[in-house]
């Protein structure tokens, strides 16, 4: 008996299944407290729904009544979905980047390196996913019409406008972690100037 009991407390890893259907990309989490783990299960689901067929448009997450409703759905669903995992590698991002470095944070400069460079790992990665929003946004001016899901639709429309442009954000970014980058890189090169010295 206390062996089934034992059976039953340890741990079990649950592997998560590919999806079926596009569609499915909303097995992502929507957390009020995002940790790293939660954010990478999260893109690892997009990532599969962007690989995944759609289903039956009956089943659609819009109104499709015509064909090329449902080629402007493909592209717009593959636009917002590349957004979401864009938002989520700068969420990641922003857990290993730093907005000021004092004087102060220099005592764990090697941390900081560390940490910056995979900051910048995560921002320049949210750069592809921005190449193909921008892609698939694009397309959807050869689709004439407009399907009922008015923040996908919004949200072509401000990339389209110019005025929703993450390849500036993300630019801002990593040309702030350089400097601070830069500033911890100097600080370790004078720290080690200064131990052969001695």
């Amino acid at each position: 008996m206390a062996a089934i009991l034992i059976l039953f407390m340890l741990p079990v890893q649950v592997q998560a299944r590919k999806l079926y259907y596009a569609e499915e990309f909303y097995l992502y989490a929507l957390n009020l407290y995002y940790t790293n783990p939660n954010l990478e299960r999260n893109i690892r689901f997009m990532q599969w729904a962007l690989q995944s067929p759609f289903d039956n448009q009956v089943r659609s997450l819009a109104l499709i009544e015509t064909e090329h409703d449902f080629r402007r759905y493909k592209a717009l669903f593959r636009m917002h979905v590349n957004l979401l995992i864009i938002d989520s590698y700068l969420q990641l991002a922003t857990r290993f980047d730093k907005e000021h470095v004092y004087f102060y944070n220099l005592w764990y400069a090697e941390e900081l390196k560390e940490s910056f460079t995979i900051a910048r790992y995560y921002y320049q990665v949210a750069v592809n996913y921005w190449e193909e929003a921008k892609k698939h946004a694009a397309s959807t001016d050869e689709i004439p019409g407009r399907i009922d899901l008015d923040y996908w639709e919004d949200e072509q429309y401000l990339i389209q406008s110019g005025e929703l442009d993450y390849g500036q954000i993300i630019d801002d970014h990593l040309h702030k972690l350089e400097e601070r980058l830069e500033t911890v890189e100097n600080y370790l090169e004078q720290f080690e100037e200064s131990n052969q010295e001695l």
